[in-house]
């Protein structure tokens, strides 16, 4: 063996007996949240048995009870003693935070969580640089290529209360999307069913479909310009790519879409060096889920998607917003 090289030292079996703060949580949640592996490794230790409750098998929705036993098999985390990292040092700007609550402003190509061709996400990134945070854990989701507001609870009560907000719709989301072409004024809302497509070849992808769910998405133009419209997305569900797909079926996709959009806008848009999906999630409105006061939080615009917006006031003579 060369010289120098340090071998990541394998953590043993460990056990751990389930508390009252993690009762009613899933399994692979449960896991998830205590190794640094690929999300995929957990899911093959249930399937093959490697992972025991109770000295049993349990799937990966198995819902925790206090004083279980979790068997959690020998690893070695990923990343250590290693150079080349797979969670690098990435700035996440804080919007807010308290004792239950982070809210940060995802950046643009930053998937929230790691899969099977990702090897890291943000929860990854955030849980290795506060490491004090013994409890951590998204409560909702934003697209990858997407950017800005995004909530985590920082404990279980914390993470039942926002989901429960989320699953009722009481939580206020408002995005800004630059699209192609001009809105019309009287498109004001897209009432369209989606159903996911599991079985693409490369992706999940989203299609208007009348067997799907319900998907609601409401519109308001905020800045016209020659070619492009900037708008604001209020969205009354929360579907996979539900803006997406709605922007795209009434015929204004957002720019740099390249699963949903329109292949010349994207190009000219690279060509004016914007390399991002323009969907960003301005604020969020919500209840804080210990004490009900109100939250309010807004994320600002980066700075790619605010030179592409200057060219183009640039071109209309259109006022800054």
């Amino acid at each position: 063996m060369a010289a120098g090289k340090a071998i990541p030292r394998s953590r043993p079996v460990q056990r751990k007996v389930v508390g009252a703060d993690d009762a009613g949580r899933r399994l692979d949640n449960f896991l998830l949240a205590r190794v640094s592996v690929p999300r995929q490794v957990v899911y093959q230790w249930i399937r093959t048995g490697q992972v025991r409750v109770n000295r049993g098998r349990a799937k990966p929705s198995y819902r925790l009870r206090a004083d279980d036993e979790v068997r959690i098999p020998p690893h070695s985390p990923e990343g250590q003693n290693r150079s080349d990292s797979p969670v690098p040092d990435i700035p996440v700007p804080v919007l807010y935070e308290d004792a239950d609550l982070l809210v940060v402003d995802k950046p643009a190509g930053l998937a929230v969580h790691g899969g099977s061709r990702i090897r890291f996400g943000l929860i990854d990134v955030l849980r290795q640089c506060r490491g004090e945070d013994g409890f951590l854990e998204l409560a909702h989701r934003l697209d990858r290529g997407s950017s800005g507001c995004l909530i985590l609870a920082r404990n279980r009560s914390a993470l039942l209360g926002l989901q429960t907000q989320f699953r009722k719709r009481a939580v206020q989301k408002t995005y800004w999307a630059l699209v192609a072409g001009q809105w019309p004024e009287q498109v004001r809302e897209v009432r369209q069913p989606l159903r996911v497509n599991r079985h693409h070849a490369r992706h999940r992808k989203a299609v208007a479909d009348e067997s799907g769910r319900d998907a609601h998405t409401r519109f308001r133009p905020l800045d016209q310009f020659a070619r492009n419209c900037l708008v604001e997305a209020r969205i009354e569900t929360g579907r996979t790519h539900q803006i997406r797909v709605h922007a795209a079926e009434a015929g204004h996709p957002v720019v740099g879409d390249d699963r949903y959009g329109n292949r010349q806008v994207n190009g000219w848009a690279r060509e004016q060096g914007f390399r991002r999906l323009f969907l960003h999630a301005r604020s969020l409105g919500f209840a804080h889920p210990v004490d009900q006061s109100k939250i309010a939080v807004r994320a600002p615009l980066d700075a790619a998607c605010k030179k592409l917006l200057a060219s183009l006031r640039d071109e209309t003579g259109a006022p800054s917003l």
